[in-house]
């Protein structure tokens, strides 16, 4: 890395010069390099890879996610080792299904209501299933609690309610199928929940 100040007699310079430099800067350093055409070798593997990654784009963009809902793909993306966003997640998971040959179940649509006395109302559309639940606890990383949800074939509707909740707090609340067999993906709603019985 060649280190510049003031390069081609300016404060800042950017971009390809001919196809010979490229001037960058990094971290506030300001840097010129040797114009190389990036390898784009087009192996099998890679144009597997790369379809995956577009079905998985395309996914995320026609399934008709709501704000909520990529609030709770965030939700699942904070818990990761790495820094990731909920749209990461969701492509990584996606593409890793994908190399499995495993079909997801996506959770999208969902509403959860406050009703404030200790319960909330759960709605959420899960396509291709016909047993819902959502597990929900009080910390994103610990949701040991269960909830059934009813069924409506119209919309893929799954609807029910949660009750219980202690005290007034946050809850964390994931919907999923019910039937066995079928491997479901969505995020982690957040809602606030007052009225619950006293800790």
């Amino acid at each position: 890395m060649a280190k510049v100040k003031g390069p081609l007699l300016s404060l800042d310079a950017r971009g390809a010069l001919g196809k010979t430099l490229v001037f960058l800067g990094w971290k506030g350093i300001k840097d010129v390099r040797q114009y190389v055409v990036p390898a784009n070798p087009k192996s099998e593997g890679q144009t597997i890879q790369r379809g995956f990654l577009a079905d998985a784009v395309g996914l995320w963009h026609d399934t008709g996610f709501t704000g909520l809902d990529i609030a709770a793909f965030n939700i699942v993306a904070s818990l990761q080792a790495s820094a990731m966003s909920g749209f990461n997640v969701f492509c990584k998971t996606l593409i890793q299904a994908a190399r499995d040959s495993v079909t997801l179940l996506l959770v999208f649509n969902g509403v959860f209501t406050d009703l404030e006395n200790g319960s909330v109302s759960c709605s959420y559309h899960l396509v291709g299933a016909t047993s819902g639940k959502v597990r929900w606890g009080y910390t994103p990383s610990v949701m040991g609690n269960i909830a059934s949800m009813a069924y409506a074939a119209e919309g893929h509707t799954f609807t029910g309610t949660i009750a219980g909740i202690v005290g007034t707090r946050t809850i964390y609340i994931q919907p999923m199928t019910g039937d066995s067999g079928y491997t479901w993906f969505g995020g982690i709603y957040k809602v606030i929940s007052t009225g619950g019985v006293a800790v």
